[in-house]
């Protein structure tokens, strides 16, 4: 069996996805729960940095380089990246000079029957970070506001630095809704 190349994507239900969430949160606690399933997000994001520069129908070809298309052609192939995988359909909108949001109605890690006290798409925010880190070249933080695990209509994440994440993150824990947050950078 060896020298036999591991396939770089594998599918599997999407329930196991919520069921490693509780049980690693009954097993170690929410907080260290997320930490895990958002450092197992980051490390996933490799894997999709790969998926997304690949040039389709070539294996000798040079990787895309992202930096190099239109905004319309990034967001476009970036979407449908998530979109073929069964992830959700995602859009995005930029926010703030420096703040972008990336919504999903549908998105898959969240689990709208249990009824989470906070957003909970740790998985996801690890990968988004990491993807869209490599993308630009420069650290990305993720924070999802907005989580269908929570209620809410929809999963929102939104994207930029992680100093002006760490800024709307205040302004979120002392009590401001997303918008006034957001307009607090100025």
């Amino acid at each position: 069996m060896h020298g036999i190349p591991r396939p770089p994507e594998l599918a599997l239900p999407v329930a196991s996805l919520a069921a490693l969430r509780r049980s690693l949160a009954a097993s170690v606690g929410a907080d260290d729960a997320a930490r895990a399933l958002q450092a197992a997000g980051v490390a996933a994001g490799d894997a999709l940095y790969q998926m997304l520069t690949h040039v389709p129908g070539s294996s000798s070809a040079p990787p895309a380089q992202p930096a190099e298309w239109s905004e319309a052609v990034f967001w476009r192939r970036f979407t449908e990246l998530f979109e073929k995988r069964g992830w959700g359909h995602l859009s995005w909108q930029l926010m703030h000079p420096g703040i972008g949001a990336l919504d999903a109605h549908d998105w898959v890690e969240a689990d709208p029957d249990v009824a989470a006290q906070r957003p909970s798409c740790f998985f996801s925010a690890g990968l988004l970070a990491n993807l869209l880190g490599r993308v630009s070249g420069e650290d990305v933080a993720v924070l999802e506001v907005e989580c269908r695990s929570r209620g809410d209509e929809r999963c929102r994440f939104l994207f930029g630095s992680p100093v002006v994440l760490e800024a709307v993150y205040g302004q979120l824990r002392a009590g401001s809704g997303v918008t006034v947050a957001i307009a607090a950078l100025g």
